[in-house]
C-alpha cells in the first residue's frame, strides 16, 4: 500500500483526536490541509487504512461509521440518547479466562450499547 500525503494527512488527523470521527469529519478536517482531496479519496484511504489496523471503526447506534485512530486494545459504549462514543479499557482477566480455555486471541472487539450517564441525568 502506497503510503501518500492524503493517506498520512488522514492518519495523522485520526490519531491526534481522542474522540471518533466520521468519514465526512475526516474529509472536512483533511480537506483545510488538502483542499482537492476528494469524498473518495478518503473513503479509499480509510478502507486501507482499516484493513492495515492502522485504525479501527466503530457502528453507533445511528448505523454511522466512526473511525478511531487509537488502535490499542480498549473497548467502546455507545450511546443510544447522544450517539456519543466513549472509549474504556478492556479487563485483562476476560482475555485470560480466553486463552485458559485454550483459545489464543491476536485482537479484541468489544462494544457496548446502551446510555450514559448524561443521558441517564435527563
Amino acid at each position: 500500500m502506497r503510503n501518500t500525503a492524503q493517506r498520512k494527512e488522514i492518519l495523522e488527523f485520526l490519531r491526534s483526536k481522542r474522540h471518533h470521527c466520521s468519514a465526512i469529519q475526516v474529509y472536512d478536517a483533511v480537506r483545510e490541509k488538502i483542499p482537492n482531496i476528494s469524498l473518495g479519496t478518503v473513503y479509499r484511504n480509510l478502507g486501507s487504512l482499516l484493513e492495515s489496523g492502522e485504525i479501527i471503526s466503530v457502528e453507533a447506534v445511528d448505523k454511522c461509521i466512526y473511525y478511531d485512530g487509537f488502535v490499542e486494545n480498549h473497548a467502546h459504549f455507545v450511546c443510544s440518547g447522544c450517539k456519543q462514543i466513549f472509549d474504556f479499557p478492556i479487563e485483562p482477566e476476560k482475555r485470560r479466562a480466553i486463552n485458559d480455555a485454550g483459545f489464543s486471541v491476536d485482537t479484541e472487539r468489544v462494544i457496548y450499547y446502551g446510555t450514559c450517564k448524561n443521558c441517564l441525568k435527563k
